[in-house]
């Protein structure tokens, strides 16, 4: 019966292009590698390589076993590595929940050196309104969350500052606030206020409520495509006003009292005395990092 190191060698012969790139590939003597792959054909009574050339070549059947060798290979390797993290204690599964809007450049960059470290934990996202994280996290659905300060918090969870996002005034081209100043509280009360909430009601943000007058959602999102198309004005994070597909269509105002950039803090909130392990230890280091200068 073939081994895991004759298709090892396989692949390797195939990858490299001869015998001997190969055995230098797995530091082997080369003769160890052809006599490895010559006891591989005859374990399957098929011939892997044309050997009439200078070089060796597929033949048929090796290029068909080559894939799914390769196929083999990889999965030895998730399973090795998986094996791997177990021992040292690593999670298989995080959970972040996360204000959606909170998928900047920073973060994409934690995960990515994330995967690097611990390729063998599987993270799932739960994208709510800032209010509902918190609610996650403290109930355990989630091992850590991302989300617009909160102040005060539940004491059962912990917050750290990570940084801050610069937030605006958008309303759609064509609304009647378009260009006008000054923006006086009056005129923007008189139109509608597009406001993101948690599931119970709490206000995301910080943002007052200016107007009774005023419409409900759970994503920032939300607020900038319900502005693009008319239906009322409200704050949304700066960065929104360049993405590709709403950008072209809200207009930023600038209220009269609004006499700075709002700058909304951002924080990290855990559970302290839950239970951690390596993978979410780094995390919470990185992201305490997120966005601070």
């Amino acid at each position: 019966m073939y081994t895991l190191e004759q298709l090892r060698m396989f692949v390797a012969a195939v990858e490299q292009g001869s015998f001997s790139a190969a055995a230098r590939k797995l530091g082997k003597a080369q003769s160890v590698v052809s006599q490895g792959i010559a006891n591989l054909e005859i374990d399957l009574n098929l011939t892997l390589f044309d050997r009439s050339g200078r070089s060796p070549v597929l033949t048929d059947q090796g290029l068909t076993l080559f894939e799914q060798a390769q196929v083999m290979m990889l999965h030895h390797q998730r399973f090795q590595s998986s094996a791997q993290s177990l021992s040292l204690g690593e999670e298989s599964q995080l959970v972040i929940a996360l204000d959606e809007v909170l998928m900047v450049p920073g973060l994409e960059s934690v995960l990515s050196s994330f995967s690097e470290h611990f390729p063998s934990t599987l993270l799932e996202f739960l994208t709510v309104a800032s209010p509902d994280v918190a609610d996650m996290v403290g109930s355990g659905r989630a091992h850590l969350g991302l989300m617009f300060s909160q102040i005060p918090y539940p004491t059962e969870l912990d917050a750290s500052y990570v940084g801050s996002l610069p937030f605006v005034a958008v309303v759609a081209p064509s609304h009647p606030l378009t260009g006008e100043s000054p923006l006086t509280l009056d005129r923007l009360s008189a139109h509608r206020q597009i406001l993101v909430r948690g599931t119970g009601g709490e206000q995301a943000g910080g943002f007052p409520a200016i107007t009774s007058n005023s419409w409900g959602t759970n994503s920032f999102y939300m607020v900038a495509e319900l502005a693009s198309r008319g239906f009322g004005w409200g704050y949304i994070p700066q960065h929104l006003t360049q993405d590709p597909v709403l950008g072209h269509r809200l207009s930023v105002v600038e209220p009269e009292f609004d006499t700075q950039t709002w700058q909304m803090p951002v924080d990290l909130v855990t559970r302290p005395g839950a239970e951690s392990g390596p993978a979410l230890n780094w995390l919470k280091q990185a992201l305490k990092r997120l966005l601070v200068d």
